[in-house]
């Protein structure tokens, strides 16, 4: 297979599942990218400075404020200033948010079956590790 189709590949992978996450999430009113805010915060404990969101998922500022207002406007998170700096937003999950974890996890867990369906253990392993140094190799030349 030609190495320039790798990226392609990749990208229309990443499309496909975004199209398929936001169907499934369409009737509960978020969208992937929304859902995937709430997945980092809720692995951090429930509350997270935007800050951290940002980094955690090597998102732009203005991104990640869009998807956080959208997320609050819909009752999803609350938002308000970190008492150490006032100048930090903190996001917390509201019970709505928690109300639905679950079913997002199931969601993200069925995406993944499906998308490695076929593949024995050793070969996950594998994939897992090549994408992780694609990653790498792409964070150390800042592409």
């Amino acid at each position: 297979m030609p190495q320039y189709r790798i990226g392609f590949l990749i990208k229309n992978i990443s499309d496909r599942m975004r199209a398929s996450g936001d169907n499934d999430l369409r009737e509960h009113g978020l969208t992937f990218s929304q859902a995937h805010i709430l997945f980092v915060i809720e692995n951090a404990g429930g509350t997270l400075a935007q800050k951290n969101i940002e980094k955690i998922l090597d998102v732009s500022h203005p991104t990640v404020t869009g998807l956080i207002a959208r997320l609050q406007e819909k009752g999803f998170v609350e938002c308000g200033a970190d008492p150490d700096d006032r100048r930090n937003k903190i996001v917390t999950m509201t019970q709505k948010a928690y109300s639905l974890a679950q079913l997002l996890r199931d969601n993200r867990r069925k995406a993944e079956e499906a998308l490695l369906a076929g593949l024995s253990e050793e070969e996950t392993e594998q994939l897992g590790q090549t994408l992780i140094r694609l990653y790498t190799n792409l964070e150390e030349r800042k592409v």
